[in-house]
Protein backbone atom coordinates (compact mmCIF):
# COMPACT_ATOMS: atom_id res chain seq x y z
CA UNK A 1 0.00 0.00 0.00
CA UNK A 2 1.10 3.39 -0.97
CA UNK A 3 2.30 6.02 1.97
CA UNK A 4 1.07 8.90 -0.13
CA UNK A 5 -1.58 11.04 -0.11
CA UNK A 6 -3.79 11.33 -3.22
CA UNK A 7 -3.61 14.72 -4.36
CA UNK A 8 -5.28 17.04 -6.43
CA UNK A 9 -2.99 19.01 -8.67
CA UNK A 10 -2.61 22.72 -7.56
CA UNK A 11 -0.54 24.79 -4.93
CA UNK A 12 -1.56 22.90 -2.15
CA UNK A 13 -0.53 19.32 -3.83
CA UNK A 14 2.72 20.73 -4.73
CA UNK A 15 3.26 21.60 -0.72
CA UNK A 16 2.61 18.41 0.06
CA UNK A 17 4.66 17.03 -2.47
CA UNK A 18 7.60 19.00 -1.30
CA UNK A 19 7.25 17.81 2.34
CA UNK A 20 7.43 14.29 1.55
CA UNK A 21 10.35 14.85 -1.11
CA UNK A 22 12.94 13.43 2.49
CA UNK A 23 11.04 10.35 2.26
CA UNK A 24 11.56 9.84 -1.52
CA UNK A 25 15.02 10.87 -1.43
CA UNK A 26 15.77 8.05 1.63
CA UNK A 27 14.09 5.34 -0.50
CA UNK A 28 16.28 5.88 -3.28
CA UNK A 29 19.48 6.09 -1.22
CA UNK A 30 18.53 2.52 0.02
CA UNK A 31 16.83 0.94 -2.65
CA UNK A 32 19.15 2.29 -5.78
CA UNK A 33 21.90 -0.42 -5.53
CA UNK A 34 18.85 -3.31 -5.53
CA UNK A 35 17.29 -1.79 -7.99
CA UNK A 36 20.15 -1.28 -11.04
CA UNK A 37 20.75 -5.18 -10.31
CA UNK A 38 17.07 -6.05 -10.80
CA UNK A 39 16.65 -4.06 -13.54
CA UNK A 40 16.95 -4.74 -17.81
CA UNK A 41 20.15 -3.53 -19.06
CA UNK A 42 21.01 -1.31 -22.00
CA UNK A 43 22.18 -1.40 -25.56
CA UNK A 44 24.35 1.54 -24.80
CA UNK A 45 22.39 4.02 -27.68
CA UNK A 46 22.41 7.43 -26.36
CA UNK A 47 19.30 8.77 -23.94
CA UNK A 48 19.20 12.44 -23.67
CA UNK A 49 17.19 13.81 -20.55
CA UNK A 50 15.38 16.89 -20.61
CA UNK A 51 14.37 18.53 -16.83
CA UNK A 52 11.08 19.94 -15.83
CA UNK A 53 9.48 23.17 -15.13
CA UNK A 54 11.59 25.95 -13.10
CA UNK A 55 14.35 22.85 -13.25
CA UNK A 56 17.73 22.21 -14.72
CA UNK A 57 20.31 19.41 -15.20
CA UNK A 58 20.98 18.66 -11.85
CA UNK A 59 17.70 17.22 -11.22
CA UNK A 60 18.21 14.09 -13.60
CA UNK A 61 21.52 13.66 -12.63
CA UNK A 62 20.25 10.78 -10.18
CA UNK A 63 18.11 9.05 -13.40
CA UNK A 64 21.04 9.64 -15.95
CA UNK A 65 23.30 7.80 -13.50
CA UNK A 66 21.02 4.97 -12.98
CA UNK A 67 20.79 4.71 -16.83
CA UNK A 68 24.41 4.89 -17.26
CA UNK A 69 25.15 2.04 -14.64
CA UNK A 70 22.58 0.08 -17.10
CA UNK A 71 24.82 0.60 -19.91
CA UNK A 72 23.51 3.71 -21.53
CA UNK A 73 25.12 6.56 -22.82
CA UNK A 74 23.04 9.88 -20.99
CA UNK A 75 23.01 13.99 -21.98
CA UNK A 76 21.54 16.76 -20.62
CA UNK A 77 19.91 19.22 -22.23
CA UNK A 78 22.86 22.15 -21.29
CA UNK A 79 20.27 24.78 -21.68
CA UNK A 80 20.06 25.62 -17.92
CA UNK A 81 17.11 26.43 -16.29
CA UNK A 82 13.85 24.97 -18.39
CA UNK A 83 11.61 28.11 -18.22
CA UNK A 84 10.13 27.39 -21.10
CA UNK A 85 12.08 27.20 -24.80
CA UNK A 86 12.13 30.54 -26.63
CA UNK A 87 12.74 29.85 -30.71
CA UNK A 88 16.49 30.06 -29.76
CA UNK A 89 16.74 27.44 -27.25
CA UNK A 90 14.23 25.17 -30.10
CA UNK A 91 17.36 25.23 -32.66
CA UNK A 92 19.86 24.65 -30.31
CA UNK A 93 17.85 21.26 -28.53
CA UNK A 94 17.38 20.78 -32.15
CA UNK A 95 21.16 20.95 -32.86
CA UNK A 96 21.92 19.09 -30.40
CA UNK A 97 20.29 16.15 -30.89
CA UNK A 98 21.08 15.85 -34.01
CA UNK A 99 25.07 16.29 -33.06
CA UNK A 100 24.26 13.17 -30.40
CA UNK A 101 22.34 11.63 -33.36
CA UNK A 102 25.15 12.02 -35.91
CA UNK A 103 27.58 10.86 -33.14
CA UNK A 104 25.40 7.96 -31.71
CA UNK A 105 23.12 6.86 -33.77
CA UNK A 106 18.90 7.27 -33.35
CA UNK A 107 18.33 8.51 -29.63
CA UNK A 108 15.86 7.78 -26.81
CA UNK A 109 14.32 11.32 -25.45
CA UNK A 110 13.60 11.17 -21.78
CA UNK A 111 11.58 14.47 -20.67
CA UNK A 112 10.25 15.06 -17.31
CA UNK A 113 7.15 17.67 -17.05
CA UNK A 114 6.95 20.51 -19.44
CA UNK A 115 10.17 18.58 -20.78
CA UNK A 116 8.50 15.55 -22.24
CA UNK A 117 6.57 18.48 -23.86
CA UNK A 118 9.61 19.47 -25.98
CA UNK A 119 11.01 16.21 -25.72
CA UNK A 120 7.45 15.39 -28.26
CA UNK A 121 8.03 18.07 -30.34
CA UNK A 122 11.67 17.85 -31.06
CA UNK A 123 10.78 13.95 -32.10
CA UNK A 124 8.08 15.01 -34.14
CA UNK A 125 10.09 17.64 -36.22
CA UNK A 126 13.23 15.46 -36.20
CA UNK A 127 11.73 11.87 -36.18
CA UNK A 128 14.63 10.18 -38.43
CA UNK A 129 16.71 11.56 -35.22
CA UNK A 130 14.63 9.89 -32.45
CA UNK A 131 14.14 6.08 -32.26
CA UNK A 132 11.74 6.69 -29.07
CA UNK A 133 10.55 9.17 -26.74
CA UNK A 134 9.61 8.85 -22.75
CA UNK A 135 7.65 11.04 -20.81
CA UNK A 136 7.21 11.19 -17.13
CA UNK A 137 4.14 13.65 -15.88
CA UNK A 138 3.85 14.65 -18.71
CA UNK A 139 0.44 16.87 -19.71
CA UNK A 140 -0.30 15.03 -23.42
CA UNK A 141 -4.20 15.05 -23.64
CA UNK A 142 -4.48 18.96 -23.58
CA UNK A 143 -3.52 21.15 -20.50
CA UNK A 144 -6.16 20.54 -18.41
CA UNK A 145 -5.15 20.58 -14.61
CA UNK A 146 -2.55 22.86 -15.32
CA UNK A 147 -4.15 25.65 -15.19
CA UNK A 148 -2.39 27.08 -12.10
CA UNK A 149 1.15 26.54 -13.70
CA UNK A 150 0.14 27.82 -17.07
CA UNK A 151 -0.21 31.07 -15.29
CA UNK A 152 3.26 31.40 -13.93
CA UNK A 153 4.31 30.02 -17.17
CA UNK A 154 3.20 33.40 -18.68
CA UNK A 155 4.98 35.42 -16.46
CA UNK A 156 8.19 33.82 -16.39
CA UNK A 157 8.39 33.58 -20.22
CA UNK A 158 5.65 34.95 -22.16
CA UNK A 159 7.94 34.38 -25.31
CA UNK A 160 7.67 30.28 -24.80
CA UNK A 161 3.74 30.18 -24.60
CA UNK A 162 2.61 29.02 -27.85
CA UNK A 163 2.58 25.25 -26.63
CA UNK A 164 -0.11 26.85 -24.31
CA UNK A 165 -2.81 27.67 -26.46
CA UNK A 166 -5.26 25.18 -27.63
CA UNK A 167 -3.79 25.30 -31.44
CA UNK A 168 -0.57 24.08 -29.42
CA UNK A 169 -2.19 21.59 -26.99
CA UNK A 170 -3.76 19.99 -30.03
CA UNK A 171 -0.70 19.85 -31.85
CA UNK A 172 1.27 18.22 -28.85
CA UNK A 173 -1.72 15.23 -28.08
CA UNK A 174 -1.05 13.97 -31.81
CA UNK A 175 0.07 10.62 -31.86
CA UNK A 176 4.34 10.37 -32.23
CA UNK A 177 6.08 7.82 -35.63
CA UNK A 178 8.03 6.13 -33.35
CA UNK A 179 7.79 4.34 -29.98
CA UNK A 180 6.32 6.30 -26.83
CA UNK A 181 5.92 5.45 -23.49
CA UNK A 182 3.85 7.92 -21.11
CA UNK A 183 4.85 7.06 -17.47
CA UNK A 184 2.03 8.98 -15.84
CA UNK A 185 0.50 8.80 -11.14
CA UNK A 186 -3.12 9.39 -10.43
CA UNK A 187 -1.07 10.72 -7.08
CA UNK A 188 0.53 13.81 -9.25
CA UNK A 189 0.03 16.85 -7.07
CA UNK A 190 1.27 19.28 -9.70
CA UNK A 191 -0.54 18.19 -13.05
CA UNK A 192 -3.68 15.99 -13.65
CA UNK A 193 -2.46 12.61 -13.68
CA UNK A 194 -4.71 11.39 -16.35
CA UNK A 195 -3.74 14.37 -18.85
CA UNK A 196 -0.99 12.70 -18.43
CA UNK A 197 -1.70 9.56 -20.50
CA UNK A 198 -1.75 9.06 -24.64
CA UNK A 199 -5.62 8.61 -25.56
CA UNK A 200 -7.01 5.59 -25.75
CA UNK A 201 -7.52 5.67 -29.47
CA UNK A 202 -3.98 6.15 -30.21
CA UNK A 203 -2.66 3.20 -28.05
CA UNK A 204 -0.97 0.30 -29.67
CA UNK A 205 1.69 -1.11 -30.72
CA UNK A 206 3.84 2.34 -30.96
CA UNK A 207 2.42 4.21 -27.57
CA UNK A 208 1.42 2.91 -24.33
CA UNK A 209 0.92 3.91 -20.84
CA UNK A 210 2.31 3.13 -17.89
CA UNK A 211 1.09 3.94 -14.83
CA UNK A 212 2.96 4.23 -11.41
CA UNK A 213 2.48 5.52 -8.00
CA UNK A 214 4.81 8.58 -7.44
CA UNK A 215 4.67 12.28 -6.77
CA UNK A 216 5.04 14.66 -9.77
CA UNK A 217 8.46 16.15 -7.95
CA UNK A 218 9.62 13.06 -7.22
CA UNK A 219 9.54 11.44 -10.15
CA UNK A 220 13.31 11.47 -11.23
CA UNK A 221 14.17 10.07 -8.12
CA UNK A 222 11.39 7.27 -7.58
CA UNK A 223 12.46 4.06 -7.74
CA UNK A 224 9.06 2.75 -9.27
CA UNK A 225 9.61 5.99 -12.30
CA UNK A 226 13.35 4.38 -12.59
CA UNK A 227 11.82 0.59 -13.22
CA UNK A 228 9.34 2.14 -15.46
CA UNK A 229 11.83 4.36 -17.64
CA UNK A 230 14.37 1.33 -17.68
CA UNK A 231 11.63 -1.08 -18.74
CA UNK A 232 10.43 1.27 -21.50
CA UNK A 233 13.69 1.57 -22.85
CA UNK A 234 14.63 -2.20 -22.73
CA UNK A 235 11.18 -2.76 -24.69
CA UNK A 236 12.07 -0.05 -27.60
CA UNK A 237 15.90 -1.39 -27.92
CA UNK A 238 13.94 -4.57 -28.95
CA UNK A 239 11.63 -2.91 -31.42
CA UNK A 240 14.93 -1.24 -32.99
CA UNK A 241 16.89 -4.59 -32.74
CA UNK A 242 14.05 -6.46 -34.63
Amino acid sequence: MSLLPSLSPGPVGLLRELAGMPVTFARLAAGLSGLTNASPRGDGHMVLVLPGFTATDHTTLPMRHYLEDLGYRTSGWNLGWNLGITPDDELKLEQLIADLADEHGPITIVGWSLGGVYAREAARRRPELVRAVVTMGTPIRGREGTEWIVRWFRLLNPAAADDLTPEGAERHAQPLPMPMTAIWSPRDGVVSGPACRVREEDEGPLAHNVRVDAAHLGMGFDLGVLRALSEALAATAAVAAA
